[in-house]
């Protein structure tokens, strides 16, 4: 039986992710360890020696091998297949390694943990050889271990009955006291504890709560030596089988009530549950939380306010967490006693736990409530107790009780064995017995009773003191197979004089939950990939939460890897299922700890308890000791066993050659300015100082001058003796076009006299000097604002040059092919450029990726990772310049206009990302800076339109998409130089998918399918202006009818007319004939003979106009033209009040008053109830006066 199958998948990015997808593509079912073991350390040498980019990715990178390391040693299995990294644990227990040995598997378990245990090691190297190597006056740890072959022979006397049983091994039970001194060695007893528990397979770790250890010592030895250890702590608070066997949870809880017969012991059971939640409640200080109506009476309002106050307290503690840790901390904050966190985040803590609680013990009140007091009780209880809701408040309602015994009246035993070579004598088992011995009780009771219990003191706001009654102990063997030192143990009855047995009895499983199969090396690249969250979110605090190492696990495979809640839970297992073992030690264990009885019922004196303590260790001696004696190859282990061999320090000797170590971060190499000046001037593009010509050095200017038929217009008007206008908006480039000619315009026979920028001179300063200009018989070139030169027309009429220039910029638009004479000067409206035609576009980027402006970046030794590099010539390929230029005119159709500077700021985007060369070496292969993100990223009004335009991301495509997803494209579909990464896209990663999708359209040769199938308002208005004039005449008269809710098909465009009241929109519209199509035109806007010499225009727009009438038209631009399809949608545009609205209102009233109304005897009249949509005809007789008919249809 396997478990299910998990996709690993790294929350990496860029060049990181691919690597990494690369790398594990190698792996499938066949592939060994040890060559898995070889990918992870070709990768992990590569992110430390060889990549010096990013640093957070890094870590990240790191992290995630490291992790992936750990849980194939942990037996997770690895395939990769169609572009994903499954990952599948098997169970050790059952089938998959049936074929197996005991020893083989335990061995297998053990080496899992080896690392972990020889890095944990590396911390205590000076304590270890202190222990083994002490100063004077103190004796060393060796002296504590038995001699194998002094053991046996004083065990072969016993067998010879020279000695009793006792005077060969004589255990006691000796508690580690703080700085309390062994008599015999003069060290430390909780040293001599710590170095025999560094001997464990087990990592050693420390958690917070209380704990007592144990030395177990052989009284018969000379030095008193050490026969085992055992350590007691607090008890995990979820164990389901234990909690299963004891009743808290609700399915047990349910179980004993189908058994009850009275449905009095059923109504009995739940309002025994609604008194854990009382008590539980008034555990808490709710005091600042609610009031004490609101306890009495819980609301849904009062427990949405308390889930509330919980999150808001929890975001506090993580900006109080973060704060601490940030440069604005304050040196002199209070610390909280609990550790390194402060007074305030603690109280943030305690208040999150406290709103937290009330609002679960609040809501399980009121279900409770409403069940108990309601009059079909008998009926429903059943259907509740097996409901969510029914279930979660019983939960609630077991864990308050469970909360106020599992601190205080149960321990765990998560140390327990013997040390070599008593561990031959079954030495284990009489660690696990004195573990339940009355002296455990009794230490128990002493240290802890009535000591004061911090979690639940913080929570009620003052002093709660426990009754240390233990009752209770808990274990889970080390490993799954085989004997375990547990089985069938037990302390008879007649042992201690009770009427019970005290029984580690098998209560069931774990399901390998845990960290101890994760190594030092990984637990600290995890806090450091995950460190860049901002603060330390797991700080070691006493009631911030168990298993710091676990929390930190589950975070980490939630920041580190693309995985839901579950999925991450099934991550944080190994194949290292645990037999769960329970011993209760009163003969009212179960009914003590839920609550029926107050006091536990021992059985013996606790006050005696050395007397009961050593009745367990004879009764050791007897049955275990004496007949293990009898199995003969005892003797030879014992006489086998190594005590030098035994020392840890041996075992340091075996630590692994890698160990942690921080990432190494390259030095950024700093350049003066004058060595990347162009590099800096290209940079500072984007919302910067260098697109402002005018007081920039001219070798910057020419190195992105862009050449186009304007240049050469220019000088030819001027070799030919006319004046040049150069007009238009800010950033259009008249400043810049003009200093980049000057040099040719200087060298012409006639040097024309030149004025760059007119806004600093007054009318009457340039009338002057154009004047003298004309005088002297030399051009004159003048970069001017339109309204500058309307005003100096309007002083100076009658000089030629000005109102020639005036008529040019009124007529600079023509229609239908006028002809114009202009022989005095030349305008130039740069504001009627087409700046996003796909010739300007490459030249742009020509100039701006000329390899001439990085030669300063030259000996950068990230040239290699340089992503601007990289875009550069991602931005030279052809297929990307020709996706761009179809966006970019889609730009250019919806009417924006965009001026030189604004491409010039774009494409410095595309290349830099507005990004230093230090924060791209930060950020070398994000996401977000990926250039095909870049296009949608930017700020200005270019990116908005560009946004709104299209993105190829927002379209849905029903082959592609698939395509996309599963990674099944051929490769060599993509552009050159373009790497995908193999993976699969997860469904639910949209941020990839969306990146995907664009660099499919910008880089692989089907991405044009995206455009395509975008069936938009901007590809109909595309194809509308491509049409002819006769089928654009028609389809504009069927959707101006529309306009009208006219859907009836006709070629004649109605005119009608209607009256509004205090600008209501017309209700009632009266028909005043028909025009056909005949009687319109089209006019196509193009720039005049002389402007077209030098500019491109776009046509985004075309007018409707009537036959020679040029003055009546309707200008159809993108804008109107979405209404008119809005209309023809059915949309009620006529009621709506807008610019376009109104234009076509005035279109059909210019043509009203254009169009007489023919003289005959009888007229016929239609009526339009717009509301209604009916149409009514009336006919009248003109001489009579009379109407002669009326006639109503229906909707139309």
């Amino acid at each position: 039986m396997l478990n299910r199958t998990i996709s690993f998948r790294p929350k990496i990015e860029g060049q990181f992710r691919m690597r990494f997808y690369n790398a594990v593509s190698l792996i499938n079912e066949n592939t060994s360890v040890a060559n898995i073991e070889q990918i992870v350390n070709n990768e992990i040498s590569w992110v430390e020696n060889e990549c010096f980019v990013n640093t957070a990715q890094r870590k990240k990178y790191r992290a995630v091998w490291l992790l992936f390391r750990d849980l194939i040693r942990a037996s997770w299995k690895a395939c990769y297949r169609e572009g994903v990294l499954e990952m599948r644990l098997p169970n050790l227990d059952q089938s998959e390694i049936q074929d197996a040995s005991t020893p083989e598997i335990k061995g297998l378990l053990r080496s899992w943990m080896q690392e972990s245990r020889l890095d944990r090691l590396l911390s205590y190297v000076d304590f270890i050889t202190r222990m083994e190597s002490p100063s004077s006056g103190k004796r060393e740890i060796s002296c504590l271990i038995a001699d194998g072959s002094y053991l046996a022979d004083k065990l072969e006397d016993v067998l010879k009955h020279k000695i009793s049983i006792e005077d060969a091994v004589s255990p006691y039970l000796q508690l580690v006291k703080e700085n309390e001194r062994d008599t015999f060695t003069g060290l430390k007893l909780s040293d001599i504890w710590r170095y025999f528990r560094l001997t464990w397979s087990t990592p050693a770790e420390t958690t917070p709560g209380r704990t007592m250890q144990y030395l177990i010592r052989d009284a018969a030895h000379p030095m008193h030596a050490v026969m085992g250890i055992a350590s007691l702590e607090n008890s995990a608070m979820q164990i389901t089988c234990r909690d299963d066997d004891i009743g808290w949870t609700p399915n047990s809880f349910t179980r004993k009530l189908k058994t009850l017969k009275e449905m009095k012991e059923v109504h009995r059971e739940f309002e025994r549950l609604l008194s854990f939640l009382e008590e539980g409640i008034q555990g808490i200080d709710y005091q600042d939380l609610c009031s004490e109506a609101e306890i009495l009476n819980p609301s849904e309002e009062t427990i949405k306010a308390l889930q509330y106050k919980a999150a808001a307290a929890e975001e506090e503690r993580q900006y109080l967490l973060k704060l601490s840790q940030s440069e604005q901390r304050n040196e002199l904050e209070e610390k909280s006693e609990l550790g390194s966190i402060s007074r305030e985040t603690e109280n943030a803590l305690y208040l999150r736990k406290r709103a937290e609680q009330l609002s679960k013990l609040l809501q399980s009140k009121k279900q409770l409530n409403e069940l108990i007091l309601g009059s079909n009780f008998e009926r429903i209880w059943l259907s509740f107790a097996e409901s969510e809701a029914g279930y979660s408040a019983i939960r609630t309602a077991l864990i308050a009780q469970k909360g106020k015994h599992i601190g205080s009246s149960m321990m765990e035993l998560n140390i327990c064995g013997a040390v070599p070579p008593y561990n031959e004598i079954l030495g284990g088992k009489l660690v696990a017995l004195l573990a339940t011995s009355p002296q455990v009780i009794y230490d128990y009771y002493k240290r802890y009773d009535s000591r004061r219990s911090e979690i639940a003191s913080r929570l009620k706001g003052e002093d709660v003191r426990r009754s240390a009654e233990l009752v209770y102990v808990g274990t889970t063997s080390l490993y799954y197979v085989g004997s375990s030192q547990y089985n069938r143990l037990k302390i008879p009855k007649e042992i201690l004089e009770t009427d019970f047995d005290i029984q580690w009895r098998r209560l069931g499983k774990t399901y390998g939950f845990g960290t101890m199969h994760i190594s030092k090396a990984t637990t600290m690249s995890l806090t450091e990939a995950t460190s860049d969250v901002g603060f330390t979110r797991i700080n070691h605090v006493f009631g911030e939460g168990a298993s710091p190492k676990m929390r930190l696990m589950n975070m980490s495979i939630r920041e580190l890897l693309e995985t839901n809640q579950d999925e991450a839970r099934e991550l944080s297992k190994h194949a290292m299922s645990r037999i769960v073992y329970g011993a209760a030690l009163a003969k009212n264990t179960k009914e003590y700890l839920l609550g029926l009885d107050e006091k536990p019922i021992y059985g013996f004196d606790i006050e005696d308890y050395e007397s009961g303590t050593q009745k367990i260790i004879k009764y050791w001696q007897r049955r275990w000791v004496l007949s293990r004696l009898r199995f003969s190859p005892i003797f030879d282990r014992l006489r086998s066993f190594d005590k030098s061999a035994f020392l840890v320090s041996s075992d340091v000797k075996k630590q692994s050659d890698w160990k942690f170590e921080r990432l190494k971060e390259a030095l950024i190499m700093h350049y003066p300015d004058s060595d990347r000046s162009v590099f800096n001037f290209i940079s500072g593009f984007y919302r910067g100082s260098s697109a402002y010509a005018d007081n920039i050095d001219n070798k910057y200017l020419s190195q992105i001058h862009v050449v186009t038929e304007l240049d050469a217009a220019i000088v030819n008007a001027v070799s030919e003796g006319k004046d040049v206008v150069l007009t238009g908006n800010p950033g259009d480039g008249k400043t810049h076009i003009i200093r980049m000619l000057l040099p040719k315009l200087s060298e012409l026979p006639r040097p024309p006299i030149i004025e760059i920028d007119a806004s600093t001179l007054s009318n009457e300063e340039i009338f002057e000097r154009w004047n003298a200009a004309k005088q002297s018989g030399v051009p004159f070139v003048i970069a001017i604002n339109a309204a500058v030169l309307f005003s100096i027309s309007l002083e100076y009429p009658n000089f030629r040059p000005i109102a020639e220039a005036k008529k040019q910029m009124i007529n600079s638009t023509i229609f239908h092919n006028e002809s114009y004479d202009f022989k005095e000067a030349v305008v130039f409206d740069l504001s009627k450029r087409e700046a996003l035609s796909p010739n300007i576009i490459k030249r742009v980027i020509d100039n701006l990726t000329d390899k001439k402006n990085f030669e300063g970046c030259g000996i950068c030794q990230f040239t290699s990772s340089c992503e601007v590099l990289r875009n550069a010539e991602l931005l030279q390929n052809p297929l990307f310049q020709d996706r761009l230029s179809r966006i970019l005119t889609r730009v250019a159709l919806k009417g924006h206009h965009a001026t030189l500077r604004e491409l010039l700021g774009f494409i410095s985007y595309l290349l830099f990302g507005n990004r230093t060369c230090e924060k791209m070496h930060a950020t070398f292969g994000e996401n977000e800076f990926d250039l095909t993100n870049l296009i949608y990223s930017g700020k200005g009004a270019l990116f908005d339109a560009i946004r709104q335009s299209f993105d190829p991301s927002q379209v849905s495509h029903p082959i592609w998409d698939e395509k996309l997803l599963q990674n099944t494209i051929d490769k060599d579909t993509w552009a050159e130089g373009i790497s995908i990464s193999s993976e699969a896209i997860d469904v639910n990663n949209i941020e990839l998918f969306k990146l995907r999708k664009r660099q499919f359209y910008f880089f692989n040769v089907h991405g044009e399918a995206l455009l395509n199938i975008s069936d938009d308002d901007v590809s109909k208005f595309q194809a509308f202006l491509g049409q002819d004039n006769k089928r654009t005449i028609k389809e504009l008269i069927k959707k101006l009818n529309a306009f009208f809710g006219i859907t009836k098909p006709g070629t004649e465009l109605e005119i009608w007319s209607g009256h509004r009241f205090n600008n209501s929109s017309r209700r009632i519209l009266i028909s005043l004939g028909k025009l056909s199509g005949s009687q319109l035109c089209i006019g196509r806007p193009q720039l005049n003979s002389a402007m077209s010499q030098g500019i491109e225009m776009t046509q985004n727009y075309l007018r409707l106009e009537k036959i020679n009438m040029p003055s009546v038209y309707l200008k159809v631009d993108f804008s109107l033209y979405c209404l008119l399809l809005e209309a023809e949608r059915g949309v009620p545009v006529l009621f709506m009040e807008n610019d376009n609205v109104k234009k076509v209102w005035r279109f059909i009233e210019q043509l009203q008053a254009n169009d007489k109304i023919k003289e005959e005897d009888e007229i016929k009249v239609t009526l339009l109830d717009v509301q209604g949509k009916k149409e009514i005809s009336v006919t009248i007789d003109m001489d009579s006066k009379k109407y002669l008919s009326i006639q109503s249809s229906g909707k139309h």
